[in-house]
């Protein structure tokens, strides 16, 4: 083959490279220190087809977890939700929704495991929620799948003792749901669900953020 030929061939491998999708070279990050945290925070919504679940618009929410024993990547959460409701369509009323067995009529309780991943070039996290129903008045909505959130605190290689996870949506559309070329959001019956919420971790002990 000739030198030209060559040359050429190198370029066009170096384009097919380059339009590879950023999800083909996703990795995972590491929270290094961190091993037990709790948190409280604001709103949580979950977006229907039909009317948002929303959960302490004007309280707080609790979550606590950890990361599985000498693991700086995965771990286990849980999250006790307060004060969460839906709004009747006909009549504009709110009306409480629950997790089957709380003890109060508007609250919910759901697990998950996670996973610490970096999606579109920013550390973020990936939530398995564990399958749950929420039950409101007239209405019964099955939660499943799973959730991408992005780290916004603290920056890659700093330390810290709270890390922030933002999950943002437009309507039923997660705004990060691809990682590795897969698609991962949450669902209601099959049927596509968003999540909006803001949450802080806090742990006795600092952590390093150190994204590969």
């Amino acid at each position: 083959m000739s030198k030209k030929a060559i040359s050429l061939a190198l370029a066009a491998a170096w384009v097919v490279m380059a339009a590879l999708p950023a999800a083909a070279s996703a990795q995972e990050i590491h929270i290094d220190g961190f091993t037990s945290f709790t948190g409280t925070f604001g709103k949580r919504e979950l977006t229907f087809t039909t009317l948002p679940v929303t959960c302490a618009q004007n309280g707080v929410n609790h979550v606590s977890g950890s990361f599985n024993p000498g693991s700086t990547t995965t771990g286990t959460i849980e999250y006790d939700l307060t004060e969460c409701h839906t709004i009747n369509s006909f009549f504009g009323i709110t009306q409480p929704c629950h997790s089957p067995g709380s003890p109060l009529n508007n609250t919910i309780r759901t697990t998950a495991t996670f996973h610490t991943i970096t999606v579109n070039n920013k550390p973020g996290f990936l939530i398995t929620m564990a399958e749950n129903t929420i039950e409101c008045p007239g209405a019964t909505f099955n939660i499943a799948g799973s959730v991408i959130g992005t780290i916004t605190s603290p920056k890659c290689d700093a330390e810290s003792k709270s890390i922030t996870v933002k999950f943002n949506a437009t309507g039923t559309s997660q705004e990060d749901k691809t990682y590795t070329g897969v698609d991962y959001h949450l669902t209601n019956n099959g049927t596509e669900v968003g999540l909006i919420e803001e949450v802080t971790f806090q742990s006795a002990t600092a952590g390093k953020l150190t994204c590969t």
